[in-house]
């Protein structure tokens, strides 16, 4: 390691059998091949004639193993091979998240949010049938559940009562 390197910027090479990527610029679709991948960027060999179809200035889209991820090119360096040899810096994962399937029980925070409010529905439909349960006469008078139900019900609709005729 030189001095000019920082210590903690790592680069892994990528084996050949994994290289290959799709760089897309505007409509154009380019293969590439990837070289290097570390936290910030990646390291890619690019065609001369597929060089020329880039659009400098904008930032292009790297389709890699599975991956979308909106990059940047930082610098361009003419390989021994004739290729060019570019380095990208990563701007940020368009990838999408995969749709994760949520238990009906769950209480917790979701990845995504299509199930956030089905589970509070569902947990709440379950507080109101147990509810209903303890106030059945059969079993809440078993219980002894059914009287102080029924006298916090009759409260509670005498004070509603008693608020909606004080509006008038």
């Amino acid at each position: 390691m030189t001095e000019t390197q920082d210590p903690s910027y790592y680069r892994c090479p990528v084996h050949e059998d994994q290289a290959e990527a799709v760089l897309c610029s505007r409509r154009r679709r380019l293969k590439v091949r990837v070289q290097e991948t570390s936290i910030d960027g990646f390291t890619v060999l690019v065609k001369p004639h597929d060089a020329s179809r880039l659009t400098i200035g904008c930032p292009w889209v790297l389709e890699y193993e599975g991956t979308r991820v909106e990059v940047h090119g930082q610098w361009i360096f003419n390989s021994p091979d004739g290729h060019l040899q570019m380095g990208l810096r990563r701007l940020r994962d368009l990838t999408k998240p995969e749709n994760t399937r949520v238990a009906m029980l769950s209480r917790g925070p979701t990845r995504s949010g299509n199930g956030e409010g089905l589970s509070g529905l569902v947990y709440t439909g379950m507080l109101f049938a147990v509810f209903l349960l303890l106030a059945m006469p059969g079993i809440g008078d078993a219980l002894g559940t059914a009287p102080k139900i029924e006298s916090a019900v009759m409260w509670l609709w005498t004070g509603f009562g008693d608020i909606v005729r004080g509006v008038r």
